[in-house]
């Protein structure tokens, strides 16, 4: 969850504008939209990652369990209790981290790609009040 914090600290930074960096957040929000919208993609794609290892080792363990097992259990109750190892909990962890920065990583897309708006509407309300 270390890596949430630091995308919401950085994805915060981002967001600051006040009327002295107006026109510097204005000029920088494409590259930033597009740097956070990598972001959500590589995380897109380590989930992918994590899920098919997620898999493979369960493949690998049930059949390791269907083997050694004394007594024949039944396919779900065999996943069930293997759902339980150490390394299945690691991968879901993981799992779960990266699916709350995917949806984290999808509204900041939305966000970014209302700031435009935003900054419009700043930039009025500027011009107002120097009337």
């Amino acid at each position: 969850m270390e890596l949430l914090q630091k995308y919401i600290k950085e994805i915060a930074e981002d967001l600051k504008i006040d009327e002295i960096n107006v026109k510097d957040v204005q000029m920088r929000t494409p590259a930033r939209k597009h740097f956070w919208v990598a972001r959500l993609i590589n995380h897109k794609i380590e989930l992918e990652k994590l899920k098919k290892k997620k898999k493979s080792i369960l493949k690998i363990l049930m059949k390791a369990a269907e083997d050694n097992a004394p007594v024949a259990l039944s396919k779900f109750n065999l996943e069930k209790s293997i759902e339980e190892a150490p390394q299945i909990q690691e991968i879901n962890d993981s799992i779960k981290e990266n699916e709350l920065i995917i949806e984290l990583l999808e509204k900041t897309e939305k966000t970014f790609s209302s700031l435009t708006y935003d900054i419009k509407n700043i930039t009025a309300l500027m011009n107002m009040e120097q009337m």
